[in-house]
């Protein structure tokens, strides 16, 4: 935690020039392709990984599809997870995430400069919804990070939770 809250701080004086750039290319996404905002979301990640001298290695990346959609399903340990994949996947990947969360600054960028999916936990139908809408998305060749944990409990001690079921509902539609 004292790690994060370093690189906060460390990139703190780029937020006046960069956090507005993002905000414009998710609400324009018809002037930026989904390419140039996914570049600039890794731009960001990689800003914090070098100030606070993060380094992110992948195993496996051979084994997953060069053409076509499809769905990871990682463990989640903490805040970090999901940049390190992002950081580890030069073609654009998005994400489905807790609607509760996705408001925050920074994350609400991410979040809609990939058009990453917002998930209303409580929310049977709008669950459902999602599961479809994903398993559009993934059958047109776009690719997703899903945690079917759910989120996660903070000092897990790197111990997996319980899957939520309605997850794996997306890979079997799809």
């Amino acid at each position: 935690m004292l790690k994060l809250f370093f690189v906060i701080f460390a990139n703190f004086h780029r937020a006046p020039y960069i956090v507005p750039k993002m905000r414009y290319m998710a609400d324009h996404p018809q002037k930026y392709s989904e390419a140039e905002r996914y570049d600039m979301m890794r731009h960001c990640i990689d800003l914090m990984n070098k100030s606070g001298k993060i380094t992110t290695e992948a195993y496996g990346l051979e084994n997953l599809s060069e053409t076509g959609g499809y769905i990871m399903y990682p463990n989640h340990q903490g805040k970090y997870d999901l940049l390190g994949i992002i950081t580890t996947h030069d073609r654009v990947l998005s994400f489905v995430m807790d609607k509760q969360k996705s408001h925050t600054m920074l994350v609400r960028e991410f979040v809609d400069l990939v058009q990453a999916k917002r998930l209303e936990k409580d929310n049977p139908r709008q669950g459902l919804t999602i599961i479809n809408e994903v398993a559009k998305d993934v059958k047109n060749g776009k690719r997703y990070v899903l945690f079917p944990e759910g989120g996660y409990k903070f000092n897990n001690k790197n111990k997996v939770q319980d899957f939520k079921a309605g997850s794996f509902k997306i890979a079997l539609k799809s």
